[in-house]
């Protein structure tokens, strides 16, 4: 297993049923990136190109994907961003980050998607007239509004 630091880049039609280590396959066609986990360990990562998911940068010779690559699902437990063509590595997920990863996934998902309709945020009142308590049921509120 041979932990990358670098990524090049291949813009394609269609993803290829093989995919080569060290590269990122982007398919504008089909709003797809697609590349073998960084770490070595093998596995194929596939990145939808979308507003709930990632958006992709392109630099010209370079590429970025943003957000991070959080692999907390497979046996290797991976995390890293791809920035301009560069893997800058981060702490495996934990089980923790992973669940919490997930369920933010899935409310994007649905958001972007249109089975539910994001919460308002509540309004925020003058500084001077909040205290730490109000803030902090606020900070609650909002939180909560992102599970429902």
């Amino acid at each position: 297993m041979t932990r990358r630091d670098r990524l090049g880049h291949s813009f394609v039609e269609f993803i290829p049923k093989e995919v080569d280590e060290g590269i990122l396959y982007i398919s504008r066609r089909f709003n797809t990136a697609t590349h073998r986990c960084c770490c070595g360990c093998g596995f194929k990562v596939v990145t939808p190109l979308n507003s709930a998911k990632w958006s992709l940068t392109d630099h010209g010779d370079t590429i970025s994907l943003a957000p991070s690559i959080g692999l907390g699902a497979l046996p290797c437990r991976s995390h890293y961003w791809i920035r301009r063509g560069r893997v800058d590595w981060y702490a495996d997920m934990t089980a923790a980050q992973t669940r919490l990863a997930q369920r933010r996934d899935e409310y994007a998902s649905r958001v972007y998607t249109g089975e539910i309709t994001p919460a308002p945020i509540p309004e925020r009142r003058h500084p001077v007239q909040q205290s730490n308590v109000g803030l902090w049921a606020s900070i609650k509120a909002w939180w909560k509004s992102l599970w429902n």
